[in-house]
């Protein structure tokens, strides 16, 4: 197979909250595009904080919601869902410990209406940023979820919800003390395997970038997973690979220096 598939993380990887997307960046995906390979977005975020102005920089395939949902070329293939059936008892366990939630699903991302703390309307706004009016509070009825993302509140302990959690998700700390919940059996490795057995294709002719704690089974399991020079000092030490900060166009220069542009 000469078509390469190469995966992108966006926070962190893609997309900076300064600089937004770069212009090497995006030189980069249209290269990769005339060239006949496959880009795909593979993020954290679920599919309703995924913004037009990334898919429309022409990536062929969309792995959101950290490998819970998949889609290729318009059309979805897997979408790993969970409802109030199973979420309303983890909510129930998160509040009992203090941690503030937000539940994010492929077409609106659910926050806590009930919850007036400080520290959790910050978070609110930070959804609102990226979801618009695809936020929701949980009150509003039903809800359909790929994914939690939570963080401790002033007077909330992980401890105490830590183990129970782990026995029903997969679990996943970042640097900063937030943490996100998939199904048991998910995360971004399992979206790439997902969609590799659709397309047909060999793991040998897969790349990656990301940068955060998320991205370190993506960057396993592919054939070449490369770090952003501003990843988190594990992501750095665990990759085989690593290339320039986002600031220093790394995408751009690591396709480079992998011969795909």
């Amino acid at each position: 197979m000469n078509k390469k598939i190469i995966f992108f993380d966006i926070d962190g990887t893609l997309y900076d909250p300064v600089l937004g997307v770069t212009d090497l960046t995006k030189q980069a995906i249209k290269e990769l595009l005339e060239k006949g390979h496959i880009p795909v977005i593979c993020t954290g975020r679920t599919k309703a904080m995924v913004p037009d102005y990334l898919t429309d920089m022409g990536f062929l395939g969309v792995l959101a919601g950290a490998g819970t949902y998949v889609e290729y070329d318009g059309k979805v293939i897997h979408n790993k869902t969970m409802g109030p059936e199973t979420g309303d008892s983890t909510i129930a366990l998160l509040k009992e410990s203090g941690i503030h939630y937000i539940l994010e699903g492929p077409e609106n991302i659910y926050v806590d209406g009930e919850n007036n703390a400080e520290e959790y309307q910050r978070v609110i706004q930070f959804a609102k940023k990226y979801a618009g009016d695809r936020l929701r509070t949980i009150q509003e009825g039903d809800y359909i979820i790929n994914k939690f993302t939570c963080a401790p509140g002033v007077a909330g302990s992980l401890e105490k919800a830590e183990k129970k959690l782990r026995e029903e998700y997969h679990f996943t700390l970042h640097i900063d003390g937030n943490f996100e919940m998939t199904p048991k059996g998910y995360d971004k490795s399992t979206g790439i395997r997902l969609l590799l057995e659709y397309l047909k294709a060999d793991r040998k002719d897969t790349y990656a970038f990301g940068d955060s704690t998320n991205d370190l089974e993506m960057l396993q399991y592919v054939e070449y997973g490369i770090a952003m020079g501003n990843s988190y000092p594990q992501v750095l030490e665990a990759a085989r690979y690593k290339t320039l900060t986002i600031q220093e166009d790394g995408i751009y220069y690591g396709l480079k220096e992998f011969g795909l542009i």
